[in-house]
This record gives C-alpha cells, structure tokens and sequence, in this order.
C-alpha cells in the first residue's frame, strides 16, 4: 500500500512539472488597455475573441477558502461553443509574489451535467466571474490577454508558452516583454481574479 502511495506522489510530481503555468496579470485603466491593445496591431496574431463565465467550486474535503491569496481552486469554464474543467494550484515567493501556477485542465461536454456531479458530491459554487476576453500571441512565445472583468475593471495578462530554463529566467522573459509594451510589471497583481472577487464579496474563509 505505501509503495502504491509513494508511486501516485511520484506520478503526481511528474505531472505538475508538465504543467507549470508562468504569467503575470497587471491591473490598468481603460486608456491604457487600449492603447497597448492598438500598438500590438501588425506586430500580434489574433488568436482569440471570447467571453468567459467561470464558475469556482469549493471542495467539501478541505476548505479553499481558508487562505489569502487562494492557493488552490476547481473551476468551471463556460464559453461559447465549449467547456473547460480546471484544477489550478498556484505558489508565491517570500515577497507575497505570485511566480507559477501547476493547471490540469481537460475538456468537457456538458457543463450543465458537470455541475450536477459536482453538487451530488457536495462541491459547492462559491463564485462566479464573467470576463470578455481578447488573446494575441507574439513572437517569442507569448500569448497576451486582454481582460474586461464585471466588478473588477481591466487586466493584461502576459504568459509564457516555453520555458526558458526556470521560472525565474522565464519571468524575467515576461518582465521585458511587459516593459517593452508600456507595462509596469512591478505593478502586476499576485492576487489573480479569485481572491480579488472573493475580497470584494467578503467571502475569505466561509
């Protein structure tokens, strides 16, 4: 039995490290969410146009929402033709900086089926984000967004589609990249879009 567990870990681990997700997400004004959108045309593939309701369910084994930021979450991503299930756990530095992020995410078929199995085994919807969302990716390996979050405002988000070595080099990869399209990356948000809307709602720790 305990080299069965020990094995599952190990499969586990492995999993995560195929997985590894490397982005930041900066918070900015409408003005300025346009202007960097306009000084991409030419230079950016658009990818994709989207809006996205996603649908938090919390666990009833353990309480996601005991901690600040959220560490971990279950997800359920409604668009248009399809459906994403989505388990993320992310990691932060001593500075409270938000650096990785391990996803598993598989595609469903029914959404409306999906959330009946999850209510059957008492996983509860905690909250609901409705985002619209513009994708571009750019030279280099990069895909960035362009959020319009109701009750949050404007983010751009810019992720790393390779790796370059490490998670620090890779961020550090982002960090240019961000600069280089008139973003501050000092200025980025380690919360992401659960904690920030569970903090609006007051709902840390129900």
């Amino acid at each position: 039995m305990a080299d069965i567990l020990q094995n599952s870990v190990k499969k586990n681990l492995a999993m995560a490290k195929n997985s590894v997700e490397v982005e930041i997400k900066i918070p900015v004004s409408k003005k300025l969410f346009e202007k960097v959108k306009r000084s991409l045309k030419g230079e950016a593939k658009l990818v994709s146009v989207s809006r996205d309701i996603d649908k938090y369910f919390n666990a009833p084994h353990r309480n996601f929402l005991e901690k600040t930021p959220i560490e971990e979450f279950l997800r359920v991503r409604i668009k248009k033709d399809f459906t994403f299930f989505t388990y993320k756990h992310g990691y932060w530095n001593k500075k409270l900086e938000h650096t990785h992020s391990d996803e598993f995410e598989t595609k469903i078929e029914s959404s409306e089926q999906l959330e009946k199995i999850l209510n059957v085994l008492d996983f509860k919807n905690i909250l609901q984000i409705d985002k619209e969302r513009e994708v571009y990716q750019v030279s280099g390996g990069f895909e960035i967004s362009f959020d319009k979050v109701k009750d949050l405002g404007y983010f751009i988000e810019i992720e790393s589609n390779r790796s370059f070595g490490s998670i620090n080099k890779t961020m550090g990869a982002i960090y240019a990249l961000a600069r280089s399209i008139g973003l501050d990356p000092t200025k980025r948000d380690s919360m992401g879009y659960v904690s920030l809307m569970l903090e609006r709602k007051k709902l840390f720790g129900r």
